[in-house]
C-alpha cells in the first residue's frame, strides 16, 4: 500500500535545506496572496504542485524548484483545478439545495401554521440526516478517485485527458490501495496540523501569527497531497504497464 513512499522524504522535502526553504517561502507568499486575490494565486500554487508531481513521474526525488514558469504554472493549475471541479459537481449538486433550504427554513417556519412547525422540523431533520449520510461516503470516495484523473491530466499535459475515464480508471484500479494510502497520509497530516493550529489559536500571543501560519500550512499541505498522489499514480501506471506487457507476452 505504501510502495515507493518515503514518508520522511515526503514530509521534509519542502524545507530540507536553505534552497528548498527559499522556494517554500515564495510559495507561502503566493498562498497568502490567495487570501486577498481570488483564484489566480491558487492556480499558480497548484500548477507548482503539478511540476513537483512530474518529478515523481520521472523517477526523481521530490524537490523544491524555482518559481520561474508562471504561465506554465497558471495553465497547469487551471488544468488540475478544472478537472477537480467538474468531478466535484455531485457534491455541489447535493450541497446547494440543502444550503438554500437551511437559509429558507426559518422564514418558512415563521410563516407556517404553528401546529405544523414540529412536523416541518422533523421532516427537515430527516432530510438533513439522509443528505449527511450520503454526503460523507460520497465525499471520501471522490477524494480518493478524483486525484487519479488529475494526475492523468498532468501526466498527459492535457485537460481533456482528465475525462478519459477508461484510461485513468485503469491506472487507479492498478493501485487502488496506493491512492487510499495517499489520501490517508494527507488526511492524517492535515488533522495533526489543524489540531496544532487550534492549540496555537488558543494562545493569544501565537494567534497573532495566524496570517503567517495559514498560508504556510496551505502551501505545505498542497505539496504533501500531490507528492503522495503522484507516487500512487506512478506505481499504478507501472503496474498497468507490467500487466499489459505480461498479456502481450502471454
Amino acid at each position: 500500500m505504501l510502495r515507493g513512499m518515503d514518508l520522511q522524504q515526503i514530509f521534509l522535502f519542502p524545507v530540507k535545506d536553505a534552497e528548498a526553504r527559499k522556494h517554500f517561502l515564495i510559495g507561502c507568499l503566493v498562498s497568502l496572496a490567495g487570501f486577498i486575490i481570488p483564484i489566480l494565486p491558487f492556480l499558480a500554487l497548484y500548477g507548482y504542485a503539478a511540476r513537483i508531481a512530474k518529478q515523481i513521474f520521472n523517477n526523481e526525488e521530490p524537490r523544491m524548484i524555482a518559481w520561474d514558469d508562471w504561465e506554465g504554472m497558471f495553465k497547469g493549475g487551471a488544468r488540475m483545478l478544472g478537472v477537480r471541479m467538474v468531478y466535484s459537481l455531485p457534491i455541489l449538486i447535493l450541497t446547494i439545495p440543502i444550503f438554500i433550504a437551511g437559509i429558507g427554513l426559518p422564514i418558512f417556519i415563521e410563516n407556517a401554521n404553528s401546529a405544523n412547525t414540529d412536523s416541518i422540523m422533523a421532516v427537515f431533520t430527516l432530510i438533513m440526516f439522509g443528505a449527511f449520510c450520503l454526503f460523507i461516503p460520497l465525499s471520501f470516495a471522490l477524494a480518493i478517485i478524483i486525484p487519479a484523473a488529475e494526475m492523468y491530466a498532468v501526466d498527459k499535459n492535457e485537460f481533456a485527458a482528465g475525462f478519459r475515464v477508461k484510461e485513468w480508471w485503469a491506472v487507479f484500479r492498478a493501485n487502488t490501495s496506493g491512492f487510499i494510502a495517499a489520501f490517508g497520509i494527507y488526511y492524517v497530516a492535515s488533522m495533526i496540523l489543524m489540531i496544532a493550529l487550534q492549540i496555537i489559536m488558543a494562545t493569544l500571543i501565537f494567534a497573532c501569527l495566524l496570517p503567517i501560519l495559514m498560508p504556510a500550512l496551505t502551501m505545505y499541505l498542497v505539496l504533501i497531497m500531490y507528492v503522495t498522489i503522484a507516487q500512487a499514480y506512478k506505481v499504478g501506471r507501472e503496474k498497468l504497464l507490467q500487466k499489459e506487457a505480461a498479456l502481450q507476452q502471454g
